[in-house]
C-alpha cells in the first residue's frame, strides 16, 4: 500500500498522548512519527510514575476520560507514547470518520490486537473483544463506563473488553515501536514483537471467518 501523501484528520474533539514524565524521548519519538500524517493537535498528558504501573495506566486513561465528560467532548482519539503507523490512505480515514459521526460507539480500535472479532455490515469494520490500548477513539459513553469503573488489579485492556463496546478496523492503522526502541514499563517479559505482531496481523482474519455467523445475523452489533 502507498502511504498517504496528505495529512489526516480525525474527526475528534481532541486528541491525547498518554506518556510518563520521565520519558522525554519517546514524546520526542512521538512527535517525528506522527506530526507529518496527522493534523490533530495532539496534547501530551504527563502521567506521574506509579508504584505499580498497572494501576498507574489504568489511572492514566481514567483521568482522560474524566476530563473528556468534563468538557462535553463527544469523541476522544488517544495514544499510547510508543504508537507506530502502518502507512494508510486518506481514504481510509474518511470512513473512520463517517462512522463515528453517524453511529453509537464507545470505543472504535484503528490499531488493534489480538482478540475475539466478527464483521458487521459496515465497510471495513468488525465488533470485538479485543486487547491492547495503542491508539483508539473512545465516544463520551465509552469515556462514562471507564470513569465510573474503579480499577480493580485488572489492566485497562482487560476492562475494555470485559465492560465497553469495541468496534474495529479491518485493517491496522497503528501498532507499537519495539521495546527495544520506545521500552515498556507494564512488561515483564520479553516477546519476540515481530512474530507476535505476525501473528496479530492474521489471528483476527481467522476469527472474523469463524464468527461469521455474527455477521450474516447481526447478533451483537
Amino acid at each position: 500500500m502507498e502511504p498517504t501523501t496528505d495529512r489526516v484528520t480525525f474527526n475528534v474533539d481532541h486528541a491525547f498522548c498518554i506518556s510518563l514524565k520521565e520519558r522525554e524521548y519517546k514524546r520526542v519519538l512521538f512527535q517525528q512519527t506522527f506530526a507529518p500524517l496527522i493534523s490533530n493537535p495532539i496534547e501530551f498528558f504527563i502521567a506521574e510514575r506509579c508504584s505499580d504501573p498497572v494501576q498507574g495506566c489504568y489511572e492514566s486513561h481514567q483521568s482522560l476520560a474524566a476530563r473528556a465528560l468534563a468538557e462535553d467532548w463527544e469523541r476522544v482519539l488517544i495514544f499510547v507514547d510508543d504508537a507506530k503507523p502502518y502507512r494508510f490512505r486518506s481514504s481510509q480515514i474518511r470512513r473512520v470518520n463517517r462512522f463515528i459521526r453517524a453511529n453509537q460507539f464507545q470505543a472504535l480500535h484503528p490499531g488493534r490486537a489480538m482478540g475475539r472479532t466478527w464483521l458487521t455490515w459496515f465497510p471495513f469494520l468488525a465488533r470485538g473483544r479485543v486487547v491492547v490500548l495503542h491508539a483508539f477513539i473512545i465516544s463520551r459513553e465509552g469515556c462514562r463506563v471507564l470513569a465510573e469503573t474503579p480499577y480493580s488489579g485488572a489492566p485497562v485492556e482487560v476492562m475494555f473488553k470485559q465492560q465497553i463496546k469495541q468496534h474495529c478496523m479491518h485493517l491496522m492503522f497503528f501498532h507499537q515501536h519495539g521495546a527495544a526502541v520506545a521500552g515498556c514499563n507494564v512488561l515483564s517479559v520479553a516477546i519476540d514483537e515481530e512474530e507476535w505482531w505476525q501473528r496479530n496481523f492474521i489471528i483476527p482474519q481467522r476469527s472474523m471467518l469463524k464468527n461469521i455467523v455474527r455477521a450474516v445475523l447481526r447478533l451483537r452489533f
